[in-house]
């Protein structure tokens, strides 16, 4: 075994955030390195896209991701949220579209882009900066202090290493194998529902509006996408995702048409049908002694409002500034100020978001219409609040958690 090497932060995760995390942290002075199980090869076969809020753009574009994307990205011009199945006849005409709109008549409020596309302009990022990369690397030891971390690392021929770090961000997704090892239990929901992943391509143009329409089984969302394409996010109760999933072309684009309705005119099936068993849960505490926990390792929301990334963009931006700021008062990142004042930055976005995205699933999954209608619940309700003008607002970001690079600032400088 080779003799410790000191680092200051190590990332563990080499997905869309961990890269995002790793050229993140990078600008605050630190030494970096970073930890990837796989190979670092670009492998996303599929059509994902991830929505990205206005202040997430800012931040992109501060770190120098945004101007490496090989595809341009989907604006967002308007939000149209409908409740309950689309209406047909008389009752479309008198209804329209959606029951509530938000439209943006200047910037747009968020961006959707390709999983691939974003994924590779990370790692174009990551290579330019003085990042230590380890790829086909695998966390075998982990034993942390409030002084400093030391973790034991073997790759896939075999070749153990043993390095010291200051502070662990763990990057690797809800089922954290180092959340796990840190002892920092997860609060799930239970498994009911399966999102179903694909492209549909609609008849008429979508206007660069993303749809969403809650449904008794779970909320039918789509993204625009490059001409007519549109992102699909449709939840359902496991089977019947898994019904539709298995169905011919004809009958999943019939079942689509019947839920969202016609105002696209037809809506094809353009890509694969990927499952996506849904377990939203957050972690009870996100910091321990010697590491901390970013995107979905310490929140995985539902994915009804597109905010997933966004929360991520979010904790790297507000821990960047943290370690500045830590670095400033001369102490180093191992002290436990900083997580702290993580934990308590972090937290009520965190919140609000899960018990938003959960509580509004759930609204519409498990109460009955019934029994809506009779508390006055629903979009209408909504509709009367003065609240609703502040839904745009957040959706665009940066209105829960201020952090330098959400204003479009470099940490530090701003």
């Amino acid at each position: 075994m080779t003799k410790p090497v000191p680092h200051e932060l190590t990332v563990i995760g080499g997905g869309l955030t961990g890269l995002m995390m790793a050229t993140t942290l990078a600008h605050t002075g630190a030494s970096v390195t970073l930890i990837d199980r796989t190979t670092g090869d670009m492998k996303m076969p599929d059509e994902r896209t991830t929505t990205i809020n206005a202040a997430g753009v800012r931040m992109l574009q501060a770190l120098g991701v945004w101007q490496r994307m090989a595809e341009p990205a989907t604006p967002v011009m308007r939000i149209a949220v409908a409740e309950g199945p689309a209406p047909t006849g008389l009752a479309a005409r008198r209804r329209g579209g959606s029951d509530l709109s938000w439209t943006s008549d200047d910037a747009p409020m968020a961006y959707v882009v390709s999983n691939g596309c974003l994924l590779q302009a990370l790692a174009d990022t990551v290579a330019t900066q003085d990042i230590r990369l380890h790829t086909d690397t695998t966390v075998t030891g982990f034993t942390p202090s409030d002084s400093g971390t030391t973790l034991t690392l073997q790759t896939a021929d075999g070749h153990v290493e043993t390095i010291n770090t200051d502070l662990i961000i763990a990057c690797d997704g809800a089922n954290s194998l180092m959340a796990k090892e840190a002892g920092l239990v997860r609060r799930t929901e239970r498994q009911s529902q399966t999102a179903i992943c694909t492209t549909l391509v609609a008849e008429r143009h979508h206007g660069n509006a993303a749809y969403q329409r809650f449904l008794s089984g779970g909320p039918f969302a789509l993204m625009p996408g490059p001409d007519n394409s549109m992102s699909l996010v449709w939840t359902l109760p496991n089977a019947e995702a898994e019904r539709l999933i298995a169905a011919d072309s004809t009958e999943f684009e019939t079942a689509c048409m019947i839920a969202f309705g016609s105002s696209l005119g037809y809506l094809h099936l353009a890509g694969n049908r990927l499952p996506w068993r849904l377990q939203p849960g957050i972690r009870k505490a996100l910091t321990g002694p010697g590491i901390l926990l970013a995107g979905d390792s310490a929140h995985a929301i539902h994915p009804l409002a597109g905010q997933g990334y966004n929360l991520a963009l979010a904790d790297a931006a507000v821990l960047a500034d943290l370690i500045c700021m830590t670095f400033a008062r001369g102490l180093t990142a191992a002290h436990g100020s900083l997580r702290s004042e993580y934990e308590n930055r972090r937290r009520p976005e965190i919140i609000a978001m899960s018990l938003a995205t959960s509580g509004l699933n759930r609204l519409f999954f498990e109460t009955p219409v019934s029994l809506r209608r009779l508390a006055g619940l629903g979009f209408s309700l909504l509709d009367r609040l003065p609240a609703k003008t502040k839904f745009s607002d957040i959706a665009r970001g940066g209105q829960l958690t201020d952090a330098a690079l959400l204003r479009g600032d470099l940490p530090g400088q701003g």
